[in-house]
């Protein structure tokens, strides 16, 4: 990955303000230098998002995202560093620089070049369609799916003819070779000879969130001419350099526009097209395999619980119930559709109508009932031996449940539906949860659930708070620096990313520099979760009436608490205790030498 100079960063920066950048995804209101709106990373009602002019960077009190600008383009497109830093280098029309001979500018270069054969393979494919003579077939299938024009249009289908090089042969009208072209998977080598990959398919692009054509899928329209090979009714481009299939998801790029609080996930390009058409447009579909950890981490970046839309014979339920175990990694809530009288949501719709299903989305099942009304056929609990059976199967699956308010409700529930006291069944659960995390279950109506998607924080020092606002004013102030540095260093902070933080402040301070809130995060782009937090502590302002008393202060909270930390680890030892004691005294008589 190229490393580039603060100096353009900066120049990134300074052309592109946060404010204006951000208000294309939220609406924003003024108050002084601060602006706020509700939250694009989380579904809220209440507006907890804000922008700072002033620092350049935004800060959600409900949700603890922050950051400067390239790291809300990181959470709200989910892309890397680079990628961000590039987009907002293309917005302002900045060049980046590519170190020449690297992998990285090898795989850069390639990437691009297939981004560029991908548009003129998708415009081949849809000139194939919309031809009288090629494409009439293909149209026809479109129709008798109720695919309308429109439709076809706005995700760019299109049509790969059935011939053995008539894509390869406008590829090369365009300077592209037969090796480009099986780069970029459009294109087979077989006995020293190139062939299409795609022939006599409707063929479906795939793009990325940013707008990139990344691969294709085709399917089938008629049965094959060779009774002796049957060709898979769906296939999709390889691995390249610029397509994962197991990292991208079939119209994210339209899905991320529409309702953020939730996504449908469908099994198909034309479930997806089916549902979007009909008016539903926060709908996906992994690509052409099961849903990976990685695809679910992706959904997690864009919605808080999942709509699993699949088909409801035994391998539909077999693979929802994956998905469920998937998301449920992420801390994603998940729903259960269940589509009675089809095996799809296209047949769906077609059969019953939009409102139906409509009402099917908002009749789906959590996800925890719906893996417990699996088991109820499975365990007659009119029996006492089902009611056990039933129960102990039940306890395996709330042992994976992460809320615990979500556990204790379906045990009242189960105790009332088998007459099992909740105690026994508590019991049983524990069991469970104790053999797949080797630790005791703590009871559940005594933790606090944080609900799905929230941010796992971790245990906060006690003294963390204060230090966080020492390194605010220090960054404000330098005569607060120089009177505090010798006191506190960077490594004597509680927590890593303080101790990052202030060594960065610390060294602009001692250089006579101003830091730059925005310049500084930039060095916290590799996890969200640290970029939250040394973000909530660049972000606030406080208003003090004396900055070198409030300091002063702070200084004594922070020491007095290590002190205190210190004695009570110490209380056996009598020399030590002492010794400490002693330093107590000292730290709350101590005053900062001011210059």
């Amino acid at each position: 990955m190229p490393r580039y100079s603060d100096e353009l960063i900066a120049d990134i920066f300074a052309a592109n303000n946060i404010v204006d950048y951000v208000s294309k995804y939220v609406v924003l209101k003024k108050r002084g230098s601060d602006y706020s709106g509700l939250c694009p990373i989380q579904s809220e009602k209440t507006p907890s998002f804000h922008v700072n002019a002033d620092k350049q960077l935004f800060y959600c009190f409900g949700c603890g995202a922050g950051g400067n600008l390239v790291q809300f383009v990181m959470r709200t497109e989910n892309l890397d560093f680079t990628e961000a830093l590039k987009l907002l280098a293309d917005n302002a029309g900045i060049a980046l620089p590519e170190k020449t001979g690297s992998y990285d500018d090898v795989h850069h270069k390639k990437r691009a070049r297939i981004y560029e054969m991908n548009i003129v393979a998708a415009r081949f494919f849809r000139d194939c369609l919309l031809d009288a003579d090629k494409g009439a077939e293909a149209l026809r299938y479109f129709s008798e799916r109720k695919i309308s024009r429109k439709t076809i249009n706005h995700f760019g289908l299109g049509y790969a003819p059935d011939t053995y090089d008539a894509l390869l042969a406008h590829l090369k009208s365009y300077g592209f070779t037969d090796d480009e072209a099986v780069d970029a998977s459009l294109a087979v080598r077989r006995d020293g000879k190139v062939y299409d990959k795609f022939r006599d398919r409707v063929m479906f692009p795939i793009i990325d969130v940013r707008g990139n054509i990344i691969g294709f899928g085709g399917r089938i329209i008629r049965d094959s001419k060779n009774s002796d090979f049957k060709p898979p009714k769906y296939l999709n481009s390889g691995e390249t350099a610029a397509f994962d299939k197991g990292k991208n998801l079939f119209a994210m790029n339209f899905a991320k526009r529409a309702d953020i609080s939730r996504l449908v996930l469908v099994e198909g390009y034309m479930d997806v097209i089916s549902v979007y058409q009909a008016g539903i447009k926060n709908v996906v579909a992994t690509l052409g395999t099961a849903l990976t950890q990685d695809q679910a981490k992706f959904m997690s970046r864009y919605a808080k619980e999942i709509l699993i839309c699949y088909d409801m014979d035994e391998a539909g339920r077999k693979a929802a119930l994956r998905a469920v175990d998937i998301f449920s990694a992420e801390s994603v809530r998940t729903k259960i559709v269940k589509l009675k009288g089809a095996k799809d949501p296209d047949e769906y719709i077609n059969r019953h109508g939009i409102a139906m299903f409509k009402t099917a989305l908002d009749s789906a099942v959590p996800s925890t009932e719906f893996r417990l009304s699996l088991l109820r056929p499975e365990n007659d609990i009119n029996t006492t031996e089902g009611k056990i059976g039933f129960v102990k199967d039940a306890a395996k699956v709330l042992a994976t449940v992460g809320d615990s308010v979500e556990v204790d409700a379906y045990i009242n529930n189960i105790s009332a539906e088998t007459g099992i006291a909740k105690e026994a069944i508590y019991a049983e659960y524990k069991k469970y949860v104790s053999a797949k995390t080797g630790k005791q279950a703590a009871s559940p109506v005594r933790r606090i659930s944080r609900g799905a998607g929230a941010a796992s924080l971790p245990l906060q020092p006690p003294t963390a708070k204060t230090e966080g606002e020492l390194i605010n004013i220090i960054a404000q102030d330098r005569k607060v620096y120089t009177a505090v540095k010798d006191i506190m260093k960077p490594e004597d902070y509680s927590t890593e990313t303080l101790r990052k933080l202030a060594a960065l402040i610390y060294q602009k301070q001692s250089e006579g520099k101003e830091p730059d809130f925005a310049a500084v995060m930039n060095e916290f782009s590799d996890d969200p979760q640290v970029q939250s937090e040394a973000s909530s502590v660049l972000y606030v302002i406080k208003k003090y009436g004396n900055r070198r008393d409030a300091a002063e202060q702070m200084v004594r909270k922070i020491l007095l608490g290590k002190n205190e930390a210190q004695i009570a680890e110490h209380k056996n030892d009598i020399q030590k205790l002492g010794e400490l004691i002693k330093e107590q005294t000292e730290i709350k008589n101590m005053k900062l030498i001011w210059e």
